[in-house]
């Protein structure tokens, strides 16, 4: 192991474009090995439907991902992702009602991502003016949200999702998933808006030295009230694709999401302690974590079991990157 690591790192040095990108190298090479060990093991497993549906959850996944690949980076976390994104597909059903009148339903749809993005508001304010930790902040919101859903709902959400998100989490256009369509779009812009505009900049800026970046005239506090609005934003959208695929909001959907979200960013190379990754990397992470958690269920480990595997994962690429930030100061 040591001699393979060694034979990396002379590589890296060899071809910068590898130094650079190796974190993706890996997260997408690991996504290969994968699919040859189970395809060997099980060949049903790499049939094109079978991998089409994996990128459909895949999906899912990956805008929760999104929201917490844009707060890691500054060095935060939002663990409101699980109740929020609750909170968000129940206000969309109960809204909505089983209607089937268009402005109901758009009007559904709107007061659940704003609801979703409010929330990632206040978590920003309390981060970025009271200076609240973003675990103590995000960790309290979700406890409130949980409140909040329970006395909303008095324990029994009501209604199914609308025509129209059923259509985008399970329906096609010419044999392509609406889900991964809608991924890809949102994937693209958020890649380009981490590496080509200011905000992007600033988000690896504070992650990196949020003292400096302060001296340097940065708005670091509306950069991070930002990236938490963001991070709502993200949870709402996958509220609702969750909800369009099992057809209902239901409570303690979102409990599954976090840890995986989490992992996801920092399988896929974002360390997280911040200012380092991003999400390409973030993708792959997603793609990895639902071909493991298939892989495994089919090799009939439990649900215990990868929840448990996620922490180590979490844990080791903790230590990792922590390792090498202590090198580089």
């Amino acid at each position: 192991m040591t001699t393979r690591i060694g034979a990396l790192r002379a590589a890296s040095r060899e071809y910068p474009w590898l130094s650079r990108n190796q974190p993706l190298v890996i997260a997408y090479g690991l996504i290969v090995l994968m699919l040859i060990i189970a395809g060997i093991r099980h060949p049903g497993f790499v049939h094109p439907g079978n991998l089409r549906q994996q990128l459909v959850l895949a999906s899912f996944l990956g805008v929760a991902a999104a929201g917490e690949t844009v707060v890691i980076l500054t060095g935060g976390i939002d663990l409101s992702l699980a109740w929020n994104l609750n909170f968000a597909a129940i206000l969309m059903t109960q809204i909505s009602n089983n209607s089937t009148d268009s402005w109901r339903i758009a009007w559904a749809i709107t007061v659940a991502l704003l609801s979703a993005s409010v929330v990632g508001f206040i978590n920003g304010l309390g981060v970025a003016f009271l200076r609240i930790p973003a675990l103590v902040m995000t960790l309290g919101m979700n406890a409130v949200l949980l409140g909040l859903t329970l006395v909303y709902t008095k324990g029994t959400p009501q209604g199914t999702a609308p025509d129209v998100i059923q259509e985008l989490a399970i329906g096609r256009i010419v044999g392509i998933p609406w889900a991964i369509i809608l991924w890809a779009i949102l994937s693209a812009a958020l890649i380009f808006t981490l590496r080509r505009t200011t905000f992007g900049r600033r988000l690896y800026a504070i992650g990196n030295n949020p003292r400096a970046t302060y001296l340097s005239g940065a708005p670091i506090r509306r950069v991070l009230l930002l990236s938490y609005t963001l991070a709502g934003f993200f949870a709402g959208i996958a509220g609702l694709l969750l909800t369009g695929y099992s057809n209902q909001s239901y409570l303690r959907m979102g409990d599954s999401y976090v840890l995986p979200a989490i992992a996801a960013v920092v399988i896929g190379g974002t360390s997280i302690l911040g200012g380092s990754g991003g999400y390409s990397g973030t993708i792959a992470g997603a793609i990895i974590i639902v071909l493991l958690q298939n892989i495994l269920t089919i090799e009939g480990l439990r649900q215990a079991g990868q929840q448990i595997a996620y922490g180590v994962i979490i844990l080791i690429m903790l230590f990792v990157y922590g390792r090498e930030r202590k090198v580089q100061e």
